[in-house]
């Protein structure tokens, strides 16, 4: 058996078996004193092919990437966008793309992820008080505060707008109430039980909202949905859920069923013919016009069996609804 010497695809020596007198393809061992010849001979021949030729190109690029030289291999390992040096201007990361006029206006902007969200100016002595009130309130029926910048002398709130699910949300249930449609119970059914469990949640947290309005209240184009206008919560003065936060229930349940926004007075659905007294929408704000706790409220309108069909109704509603108020968008230069 012999050793010869070939060219690899990558320009270096290498050596290769040959076969003996009998055929065999070296399973047989040459004496030491000749391999050590052939080695010398190989690492002669190696060291000369490293002297006159280029590093291949190929492991060049490998060299670079374990190094940390490639641009495509560095850019897992980017510093976190919230690691923006204090003086920099958070309209880096928040591309401004329209304003949305909501209960209060908004401003609604894309992040570094391309995400929508809605960015929200807080002014006067009270701006950090109400930020510190928007941190404390977390559950999926409330808008989800995500985090809060200072700019030249300002406060501002940034609030998700665009849902992780892909909705949005781009009205309010006052633009919804304006359909010339009206909702069924079932659909009743869908809005009131999310705005209940909100409401229950801040009760079990001992706060209270005070201010729920049709204009407070955000539905997504899927039917979710959230109450805004959190800042403003206070401390229940008894261990009992908010009264007012009740008869506010009571109130928004009749601009949906009257399309009439009225959050004073007798509570009533002031359309006897198209809203009957004796079904489960009318003895709902019957109920909530004396009701003291937000258990009273649940029977029998929220018990009742709801279908995809009934959000599906829901979600084309808010399509509609959200093509009227695109007319008050104003596009940000």
């Amino acid at each position: 058996m012999s050793l010869k010497r070939s060219n690899t695809r990558f320009g270096f020596l290498r050596a290769t078996l040959d076969s003996d007198e009998n055929g065999s393809n070296g399973t047989s061992s040459p004496p030491a004193k000749q391999a050590d010849e052939e080695d010398t001979k190989r690492q002669s021949a190696t060291e000369e092919s490293s002297d006159n030729d280029p590093p291949p190109k190929k492991l060049m690029k490998r060299s670079r990437r374990r190094s940390g030289e490639s641009g495509r291999g560095r850019s897992r390992f980017r510093a976190p966008e919230s690691n923006q040096p204090e003086d920099s201007s958070p309209w880096e990361r928040l591309q401004m793309r329209f304003n949305l006029s909501l209960n209060e206006p908004v401003i609604i902007a894309t992040r570094k992820d391309g995400l929508l969200v809605a960015v929200r100016k807080f002014s006067g002595p009270d701006a950090e008080k109400k930020l510190d009130m928007l941190s404390r309130i977390r559950n999926e029926n409330f808008l989800k505060f995500l985090e809060s910048f200072s700019f030249e002398g300002s406060q501002y709130a940034v609030f998700e707008h665009e849902l992780a699910s892909g909705e949005k949300l781009p009205i309010c249930l006052s633009h919804y109430a304006t359909l010339t449609t009206y909702p069924t119970e079932s659909q009743l059914a869908i809005i009131l039980r999310q705005i209940l469990n909100g409401l229950e949640y801040l009760a079990s947290k001992g706060f209270e909202h005070g201010e729920v309005t049709c204009k407070n209240i955000l539905i997504s184009t899927s039917g979710s949905i959230r109450i805004a206008g959190q800042e403003c919560c206070r401390r229940l003065v008894s261990n009992r859920d908010s009264i007012k936060d009740i008869r506010g229930v009571g109130y928004v349940t009749m601009e949906l069923m009257s399309k009439v926004a009225i959050y004073t007075g007798t509570m009533n659905t002031r359309d006897p013919i198209l809203w009957p007294l004796d079904n489960d929408a009318s003895k709902f704000v019957q109920s909530a016009e004396s009701a003291h706790s937000i258990d009273e409220l649940r029977q029998p309108l929220l018990t009742r069996k709801t279908t995809k069909a009934d959000s599906y109704d829901i979600k084309a509603d808010v399509y509609m609804a959200e093509f009227s108020v695109f007319r008050a968008h104003k596009i940000c230069k």
